[in-house]
């Protein structure tokens, strides 16, 4: 019987999370584990800044999606090839032991943080393993490697991710949920592709950026206390941290900074960034700094949140993250309080001013269009005063769930604009887009079928909804697209209720 093949990495995150998954469902007695060099020159300059970043980026996203799998930053990415010579040179003498040591090299690196390409870890594995300390890496070893690489290669399955090649040549690509795998294996006819640049943001682990402008190894006695209890991103440049604040799922809630002779010009551009930017509290701590009180006054003159010395013990370093962590948690629900509506759990009306002045903007200058919809329950004093306030609390809450449910794009906004009206923002929309949102929308209401034998329109809630659409210009302005929004409601709540009106329709 064919066995499955798995191409795999050693200095491959999501190489070590699939083994780790087809190890917990003990599936790799039926595979046939080729291990090769996705980027065969990468372990040459594994401690650069640049593969430091994507390396810190690779722990992240395999943190998110195998958030069961133990893994921790190692300090570089080692050339993996003289220890896969020796697993290759291992199955020769027993198929188990070789196993063994796969899995203690990947422990090695993914786990303790320890390059595997030094000699005291490399022979430390062999030993561990049980196997002769002289393990003979010969010709036939590197002809095994060789012609594996040259399958690989030749498979076009794509660089740098694993795969799993069924016997029917089915594929399984990048690192999949333990249900694809299980299906894959239980022959699943279709071939599967996880895309492994899809993450989800880790809930259990806070992200921490670290922007280090030097020797990042001079970085490292800090980053080893902290790098199997945090997602640590490790940006090459300001530019790079930037970056991460534009992204959902790679934006930190701390940045630390290594000092060095230009942290307080850094300091000063990432504190100007922040504020420019309108971002929430991240907090900003120097690292490794000269014990200076100058130059620590200085620090949190510009607005430094902590600032730590060179040499301080693991444990300080620990705790003194764990509060501004903390204070940026309180931060954040400080500011979430004060823009969600604590009934429905959407936008406020605040908030919706705030967006609304922005997007405003932007439209000005992108010279796109921007639509609203405005909506009102109809007949909801009725409602109340027939079954109660706790009824029409309830049913609030599942009109929101709708609208927001309806949205299908990120950058459009569901807020509430007080009492039983509700605004939906939605930029880069036309007339005909927002009346088809709107209709959806009024559909939805419909089909939740919440009893009100009070309206006049039908025997469940309906709402009313009135659209305008603006390009932003200089004979207009955010309050004339409320206003005229708010007109068409008007029109519709006065012509036939459970309508969608348009602006310049009455």
């Amino acid at each position: 019987m064919k066995k499955y093949v798995v191409y795999g990495d050693l200095n491959c995150p999501y190489s070590y999370a699939l083994h780790e998954k087809l190890k917990s469902l003990s599936l790799l007695e039926q595979v046939e584990y080729r291990l090769v060099e996705h980027a065969p020159d990468l372990g040459l300059y594994g401690n650069r800044p640049e593969i430091l970043t994507e390396l810190a980026s690779d722990v992240f996203a395999v943190r998110s999606l195998a958030a069961e799998v133990p893994l921790a930053l190692p300090p570089e990415r080692p050339d993996s090839r003289f220890a896969i010579l020796c697993i290759i040179a291992a199955q020769m003498i027993s198929p188990a032991k070789s196993q063994q040591l796969r899995e203690l090299f990947y422990t090695a690196l993914w786990v303790e943080g320890k390059d595997i390409s030094h000699p005291s870890v490399t022979f430390g594995c062999i030993e561990q393993a049980g196997l002769p300390l002289d393990l003979e890496v010969d010709e036939d070893s590197e002809e095994q490697l060789e012609q594996w690489q040259a399958q690989w290669d030749k498979s076009q399955v794509g660089s740098r991710i694993p795969a799993i090649i069924a016997p029917d040549q089915r594929k399984l690509l990048g690192l999949p949920s333990v249900d694809d795998i299980k299906a894959f294996f239980a022959g699943e006819e279709q071939s599967l592709q996880h895309e492994s640049t899809k993450l989800q943001r880790s809930s259990s682990l806070r992200s921490i950026a670290i922007l280090c402008t030097g020797d990042i190894s001079s970085m490292w006695a800090p980053i080893e206390s902290i790098r199997g209890e945090y997602n640590l991103l490790l940006p090459a440049s300001m530019e790079e941290l930037k970056q991460l604040f534009h992204s959902e799922d790679h934006a930190p809630d701390l940045v630390l900074l290594h000092a060095d002779e230009h942290w307080n010009d850094l300091l000063h551009g990432y504190q100007s960034f922040i504020e420019r930017m309108k971002i929430s509290y991240t907090p900003i701590a120097i690292i490794g700094a000269e014990n200076n009180d100058v130059l620590e006054l200085s620090a949190y003159s510009a607005g430094a949140a902590d600032y730590i010395t060179e040499g301080r013990s693991s444990g300080i370093l620990k705790a003194r993250i764990g509060m501004m962590l903390e204070l940026k948690k309180s931060r954040d629900f400080l500011e979430r309080s004060a823009r969600i509506d604590g009934l429905t759990g959407i936008n406020n009306r605040r908030e919706f001013e705030k967006l609304l002045e922005q997007e405003w903007r932007r439209s000005a200058r992108t010279g796109q269009n921007i639509a609203l919809i405005m909506l009102d329950v109809d007949f909801f004093k009725p409602f109340n005063d027939r079954y109660g306030h706790l009824a029409g609390d309830s049913a609030l809450r599942k009109i929101s769930e709708v609208m927001q449910n309806t949205m299908s794009r990120p950058y459009d906004a569901v807020c509430r604009y007080g009492g039983e009206e509700f605004v939906i923002l939605m930029p880069e929309t036309n007339a005909a887009g927002a009346k088809k949102v709107a209709l959806a929308i009024r559909q939805a209401i419909m089909a939740l079928k919440i009893p009100h034998d009070k309206s006049s329109v039908a025997k469940f809630i309906t709402v009313s909804q009135g659209i305008a659409c603006f390009t932003p210009n200089d004979t207009n302005s955010p309050m004339l697209l409320i206003q005229a929004a708010d007109e068409a409601l008007y029109a519709g709540k006065h012509s036939s209720r459970n309508a969608v009106m348009m602006d310049g329709e009455y």
